[in-house]
């Protein structure tokens, strides 16, 4: 078989969307298909698997919803139609919305799935070209989405029948190693934009050195230099900021950890890195937002925060600090809920759902 992943976001644009491709392509070259992906010219330098990526038109960054979002600009349609329709499957992932998966979809004569990740609470784009979005929606023939909430967010608009099918994680890559950690080591891994919630973390450290005086803080993510973050005198020297950390270092990063925190306060469909972390045997604190608690069960696997309450995010992790044994319990129930996430497992799924929805499919 022949499959086209189509996507705003890809590499060196780090995020799940890219993520989730990657894997899902590795997966289906494993078993013999022939896959690549279509994305814009993206200006870095993290680019993994670069001879099967085409890239077509030039990316723009957008503000949105308290992050940045990128659209593709100067795409030629005659050459998008010979590419497109060059493939058995176009496998498009992010949401209907321009311009790379609306415009293949536009060119499309292939049987076309679409993967949608975002979580939002409204649309003003939606509400106000609905009914232009419409045509586009109605050439898709089969519909996942990587969660409940990410589902709900896109079935107020468009109505119809999704599959959910999850986020994987690289199980070879983010392993249960034996612990190098700083016992008071706190972690943070995610870009740095304001929906992460990171400030409400560092806004919890000067309560939570005044039980543990050698906690610290560490951030692993880029685009701080472009947030604006309130750091309390009394901790300054007590955060680090990593910056962009690669993909193969980020499992020792989350194994010299002690507890991995993710604030998030919207946005978020599924939580992949907190699956990351949990593989990795750290004790993860995430905020109860309804993306993450499809993969927290608060007091099982993790324990959740509310949103926005760093009264809450430094109670919870003084706590956690404090109780060795629900460290322990944490630890042992994450290892088991990473352990369904494999990518095999989701590209397994997905390649049938391709089959249900296409039988003539090769």
């Amino acid at each position: 078989m022949r499959v086209l992943f189509v996507s705003d976001v890809y590499y060196p644009h780090i995020g799940g969307v890219a993520e989730h491709i990657y894997h899902l392509a590795n997966e289906f070259q494993k078993m013999g298909h022939k896959v690549a992906v279509l994305t814009a010219d993206i200006e870095g330098d993290l680019k993994p698997d670069e001879r099967r990526v085409i890239r077509k038109g030039k990316s723009i960054v957008i503000p949105m919803n308290q992050s940045n979002a990128r659209i593709t600009g100067w795409v030629d349609l005659c050459e998008l139609s010979r590419i497109v329709n060059g493939y058995d499957v176009i496998h498009i992932h992010g949401t209907i919305a321009p311009t790379l998966p609306l415009l293949s979809l536009k060119v499309s004569t292939k049987t076309n799935i679409f993967t949608f990740h975002p979580t939002f609470e409204s649309s003003n784009l939606f509400k106000i070209f609905k009914k232009y979005l419409e045509r586009y929606f109605n050439k898709i023939d089969g519909k996942i989405a990587v969660s409940k909430t990410a589902r709900d967010s896109i079935r107020k608009y468009f109505p119809g029948k999704y599959r959910i099918i999850p986020n994987g994680i690289d199980r070879n890559r983010f392993k249960a190693f034996e612990k190098t950690e700083n016992p008071y080591e706190i972690l943070f891994v995610g870009r740095i934009e304001p929906r992460k919630g990171l400030q409400f973390l560092i806004d919890a450290l000067p309560e939570i050195k005044k039980e543990f005086p050698r906690a610290k803080l560490t951030v692993a993510g880029g685009g701080y230099k472009n947030m604006k973050i309130a750091i309390p005198s009394e901790v300054k020297d007590s955060i680090s900021f990593l910056g962009f950390v690669a993909p193969s270092d980020l499992p020792s990063v989350f194994n010299r950890a002690s507890i991995f925190v993710s604030p998030a306060i919207s946005g978020e469909s599924f939580g992949i890195v907190l699956l990351e972390a949990m593989s990795t045997g750290t004790p993860v604190i995430a905020s109860s937002i309804p993306g993450y608690r499809c993969v927290v069960e608060d007091g099982k696997n993790g324990i959740l925060v509310s949103p926005k309450d760093s009264k809450d995010i430094a109670s919870k992790i003084t706590y956690l600090m404090k109780n060795r044994r629900l460290r322990e319990r944490l630890i042992e129930e994450g290892l088991k809920s990473a352990a369904r996430y494999s990518w095999d497992v989701v590209a397994k799924d997905i390649l049938n759902f391709y089959y249900e929805v296409d039988p003539s499919l090769p």
